[in-house]
Protein backbone atom coordinates (compact mmCIF):
# COMPACT_ATOMS: atom_id res chain seq x y z
CA UNK A 1 0.00 0.00 0.00
CA UNK A 2 2.93 2.37 1.10
CA UNK A 3 4.42 1.64 -2.44
CA UNK A 4 1.45 2.23 -4.40
CA UNK A 5 0.82 5.75 -2.04
CA UNK A 6 4.45 6.68 -3.06
CA UNK A 7 3.78 6.03 -6.99
CA UNK A 8 0.75 7.66 -7.33
CA UNK A 9 1.88 10.61 -5.50
CA UNK A 10 4.86 10.79 -7.97
CA UNK A 11 2.86 10.17 -10.80
CA UNK A 12 0.43 13.66 -9.44
CA UNK A 13 3.90 15.20 -8.95
CA UNK A 14 4.80 14.54 -12.87
CA UNK A 15 1.39 15.66 -13.96
CA UNK A 16 1.22 18.78 -12.14
CA UNK A 17 4.88 19.36 -14.06
CA UNK A 18 3.84 18.87 -16.81
CA UNK A 19 0.62 21.26 -16.53
CA UNK A 20 3.06 24.34 -15.16
CA UNK A 21 5.46 23.21 -18.00
CA UNK A 22 2.90 23.65 -20.68
CA UNK A 23 1.40 26.33 -18.76
CA UNK A 24 4.39 28.60 -18.92
CA UNK A 25 5.18 27.58 -22.86
CA UNK A 26 1.64 28.79 -23.89
CA UNK A 27 2.48 32.34 -21.96
CA UNK A 28 5.61 32.52 -23.25
CA UNK A 29 4.51 32.07 -26.99
CA UNK A 30 1.69 34.46 -26.57
CA UNK A 31 4.34 37.12 -25.14
CA UNK A 32 6.65 36.50 -27.88
CA UNK A 33 3.78 36.98 -30.49
CA UNK A 34 2.65 39.81 -29.12
CA UNK A 35 6.29 41.70 -28.80
CA UNK A 36 7.09 40.44 -32.13
CA UNK A 37 3.82 42.10 -33.38
CA UNK A 38 4.58 45.30 -31.38
CA UNK A 39 7.91 45.52 -32.16
CA UNK A 40 7.31 44.98 -36.12
CA UNK A 41 4.70 48.24 -35.27
CA UNK A 42 7.32 49.89 -33.92
CA UNK A 43 9.79 49.61 -36.32
CA UNK A 44 7.51 50.79 -38.71
CA UNK A 45 7.40 54.18 -37.04
CA UNK A 46 10.87 54.55 -37.38
CA UNK A 47 12.08 56.73 -34.76
CA UNK A 48 9.66 59.13 -34.39
CA UNK A 49 9.07 59.63 -31.29
CA UNK A 50 5.56 61.38 -31.61
CA UNK A 51 4.43 58.61 -33.34
CA UNK A 52 5.34 55.96 -30.87
CA UNK A 53 3.72 57.58 -27.98
CA UNK A 54 0.88 57.58 -29.53
CA UNK A 55 0.86 54.33 -30.15
CA UNK A 56 1.44 53.58 -26.57
CA UNK A 57 -1.66 55.45 -26.00
CA UNK A 58 -3.26 53.28 -29.01
CA UNK A 59 -1.92 50.33 -27.04
CA UNK A 60 -3.54 51.32 -23.66
CA UNK A 61 -7.09 51.05 -25.14
CA UNK A 62 -6.19 47.40 -26.06
CA UNK A 63 -6.60 45.27 -29.46
CA UNK A 64 -6.92 42.41 -31.16
CA UNK A 65 -10.21 42.62 -29.10
CA UNK A 66 -12.58 39.18 -30.61
CA UNK A 67 -15.32 39.90 -33.14
CA UNK A 68 -16.85 37.37 -35.52
CA UNK A 69 -18.40 39.08 -38.57
CA UNK A 70 -19.76 36.00 -40.81
CA UNK A 71 -17.69 35.14 -44.01
CA UNK A 72 -20.84 35.17 -45.57
CA UNK A 73 -21.61 38.84 -45.32
CA UNK A 74 -18.02 39.65 -46.79
CA UNK A 75 -18.82 40.29 -50.16
CA UNK A 76 -22.06 42.10 -49.26
CA UNK A 77 -19.66 44.28 -47.35
CA UNK A 78 -17.37 44.62 -50.44
CA UNK A 79 -20.23 45.35 -52.54
CA UNK A 80 -21.76 48.03 -50.17
CA UNK A 81 -18.60 49.79 -50.26
CA UNK A 82 -18.04 49.86 -54.27
CA UNK A 83 -21.54 51.43 -54.44
CA UNK A 84 -19.94 54.59 -53.18
CA UNK A 85 -17.11 54.62 -55.54
CA UNK A 86 -16.76 58.22 -57.13
CA UNK A 87 -18.37 59.92 -53.77
CA UNK A 88 -16.32 63.01 -52.90
CA UNK A 89 -14.53 62.81 -49.32
CA UNK A 90 -15.29 64.59 -46.27
CA UNK A 91 -14.19 64.64 -42.68
CA UNK A 92 -17.02 63.25 -40.92
CA UNK A 93 -19.10 62.54 -43.98
CA UNK A 94 -21.25 59.23 -44.16
CA UNK A 95 -23.93 59.76 -46.88
CA UNK A 96 -23.38 58.89 -50.58
CA UNK A 97 -22.96 63.20 -51.18
CA UNK A 98 -19.77 63.09 -48.91
CA UNK A 99 -17.80 60.34 -47.03
CA UNK A 100 -14.54 60.09 -45.31
CA UNK A 101 -12.67 56.64 -44.99
CA UNK A 102 -14.08 55.04 -41.86
CA UNK A 103 -17.68 56.30 -42.54
CA UNK A 104 -16.91 54.34 -45.52
CA UNK A 105 -16.25 51.20 -43.54
CA UNK A 106 -18.63 51.83 -40.98
CA UNK A 107 -21.74 52.19 -43.07
CA UNK A 108 -20.66 49.18 -45.09
CA UNK A 109 -19.96 47.27 -42.23
CA UNK A 110 -23.46 48.25 -40.40
CA UNK A 111 -25.51 48.09 -43.11
CA UNK A 112 -24.48 43.97 -44.21
CA UNK A 113 -24.50 43.21 -40.22
CA UNK A 114 -26.03 43.45 -37.04
CA UNK A 115 -22.67 44.18 -35.18
CA UNK A 116 -22.42 47.68 -34.54
CA UNK A 117 -18.47 48.81 -35.52
CA UNK A 118 -16.78 51.73 -34.68
CA UNK A 119 -16.93 55.15 -36.65
CA UNK A 120 -14.06 56.27 -35.79
CA UNK A 121 -10.76 54.00 -37.45
CA UNK A 122 -8.34 53.71 -34.64
CA UNK A 123 -11.51 52.36 -33.02
CA UNK A 124 -11.83 50.11 -35.71
CA UNK A 125 -8.72 48.84 -35.41
CA UNK A 126 -9.06 47.31 -32.37
CA UNK A 127 -10.56 44.43 -33.60
CA UNK A 128 -9.94 41.77 -35.28
CA UNK A 129 -6.36 39.21 -35.50
CA UNK A 130 -3.47 41.70 -36.53
CA UNK A 131 -1.82 41.26 -39.50
CA UNK A 132 1.73 42.84 -40.20
CA UNK A 133 2.66 41.59 -43.54
CA UNK A 134 0.96 43.09 -46.46
CA UNK A 135 1.78 39.83 -48.27
CA UNK A 136 -0.50 38.15 -45.74
CA UNK A 137 -3.62 39.90 -46.23
CA UNK A 138 -6.81 38.44 -47.55
CA UNK A 139 -10.04 39.72 -49.50
CA UNK A 140 -11.98 41.36 -46.87
CA UNK A 141 -9.23 42.50 -44.26
CA UNK A 142 -9.15 46.13 -43.08
CA UNK A 143 -6.61 47.88 -43.75
CA UNK A 144 -4.74 50.65 -41.37
CA UNK A 145 -2.53 53.48 -42.07
CA UNK A 146 -0.74 55.97 -39.87
CA UNK A 147 0.21 59.57 -40.23
CA UNK A 148 -2.18 60.37 -42.97
CA UNK A 149 -2.88 63.87 -41.28
CA UNK A 150 -1.86 65.61 -38.59
CA UNK A 151 -4.03 64.35 -35.46
CA UNK A 152 -3.66 62.68 -31.88
CA UNK A 153 -4.30 59.05 -32.97
CA UNK A 154 -1.70 56.84 -34.11
CA UNK A 155 -4.64 55.17 -36.63
CA UNK A 156 -5.80 58.14 -39.27
CA UNK A 157 -6.73 56.17 -42.24
CA UNK A 158 -9.17 52.86 -43.16
CA UNK A 159 -9.54 51.00 -45.95
CA UNK A 160 -11.11 47.24 -47.24
CA UNK A 161 -8.81 45.22 -48.98
CA UNK A 162 -9.91 43.40 -52.19
CA UNK A 163 -7.09 41.60 -53.20
CA UNK A 164 -4.15 41.65 -55.66
CA UNK A 165 -2.73 44.95 -53.67
CA UNK A 166 -5.82 46.63 -54.26
CA UNK A 167 -8.02 48.14 -51.00
CA UNK A 168 -10.78 50.55 -51.40
CA UNK A 169 -11.35 54.01 -49.08
CA UNK A 170 -12.04 57.26 -49.58
CA UNK A 171 -9.28 60.45 -49.96
CA UNK A 172 -9.01 64.28 -50.40
CA UNK A 173 -7.70 63.72 -53.70
CA UNK A 174 -9.95 60.78 -55.52
CA UNK A 175 -12.39 60.63 -53.01
CA UNK A 176 -13.82 56.99 -52.97
CA UNK A 177 -11.48 54.91 -54.92
CA UNK A 178 -9.24 52.02 -55.42
CA UNK A 179 -5.66 52.52 -54.65
CA UNK A 180 -2.74 50.10 -54.39
CA UNK A 181 -1.42 48.97 -51.26
CA UNK A 182 2.49 49.16 -52.79
CA UNK A 183 1.92 52.70 -53.77
CA UNK A 184 5.66 54.00 -53.31
CA UNK A 185 4.30 57.75 -53.42
CA UNK A 186 1.75 57.24 -50.17
CA UNK A 187 -0.04 54.35 -49.35
CA UNK A 188 2.96 51.99 -48.88
CA UNK A 189 5.13 53.96 -45.95
CA UNK A 190 1.81 54.90 -44.62
CA UNK A 191 0.63 51.24 -44.17
CA UNK A 192 0.84 50.59 -40.17
CA UNK A 193 -1.35 47.16 -40.47
CA UNK A 194 -4.32 44.77 -41.19
CA UNK A 195 -6.94 43.45 -39.38
CA UNK A 196 -9.09 40.42 -39.98
CA UNK A 197 -12.40 40.48 -39.10
CA UNK A 198 -14.47 38.07 -40.83
CA UNK A 199 -14.44 34.11 -40.09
Amino acid sequence: IFNKKVSMDFNNVNNNQKIRFFVVVILATVFLLYESTESKLVDRLGNNQELIKKFDDFKLGGYENDISLPVEILESVIDTAKSYLGVTNKVGGTSRDSIDASGLIYVSINANSEFKFPRIAQDMARYGRIITKKKKLKRGDLVFFFDTYDVDRIVTSVGIYLGEDKFLNSSTNNGVSESDINDPYYWSDKFFFGTRIFK
